[in-house]
């Protein structure tokens, strides 16, 4: 399984409540009429991060079975009934970033409150032994891994409900940033 994780921010004159419908609006326009490989989008709203100029905003999560949904999503989000309320709120959008990462591990996570703690390793290890323990302790994270760089964001992103924190990491590894979230809508 694969995320598409697109980060994105509305202009500062753009209400927040209107910019947050407009999303809502188009991934119930992608979930209606789903391309092939989709399994599910959610949309949250974040605190924020490097990767959109030190400012909150929002980030969306495509689960797609695997790269090859890439193009159907790509093609089916412009297109068709859902291209009106694509073109609402990307018509509102001032910033954005995208990124391809692959699951590594953990159940999918359906907390309307959650944290993402962004992690960068140390190079020439072998990552899955290092997030063995991190996953043994924090048993409800879900770990997921950037794919071919495709993105501003960290190497790994781990995912964890409400306000569980992850205090201890693989030695040699650091934290890029740790970014709460809220899911929409709220």
């Amino acid at each position: 399984m694969l995320a598409y994780i697109f980060w994105h921010r509305p202009y500062p004159q753009i209400e927040e409540g209107t910019y947050e419908e407009s999303i809502m609006r188009f991934h119930s326009e992608l979930g209606s009429h789903p391309p092939p490989g989709f399994i599910s989008a959610s949309s949250f709203a974040i605190g924020a991060v490097p990767w959109l100029a030190g400012e909150r905003g929002y980030e969306d999560w495509c689960l797609l079975e695997g790269s090859w949904a890439m193009d159907p999503l790509n093609g089916f989000a412009v297109t068709g009934p859902r291209q009106p309320s694509h073109d609402h709120v990307a018509a509102q959008m001032a910033e954005g970033a995208g990124g391809l990462y692959i699951h590594a591990g953990g159940e999918i996570l359906r907390s309307p409150q959650s944290a993402v703690y962004w992690l960068t390793r140390p190079r020439g290890i072998h990552w899955q032994a290092d997030i063995a323990p991190l996953r043994d302790r924090w048993r409800d994270a879900v770990v997921w891994r950037r794919q071919m760089v495709l993105g501003p964001a960290a190497e790994f992103a781990v995912e964890v409900p409400g306000d569980l924190e992850i205090e201890v990491l693989p030695p040699g590894w650091q934290l890029r940033c740790c970014v709460k979230r809220v899911r929409l809508p709220r």
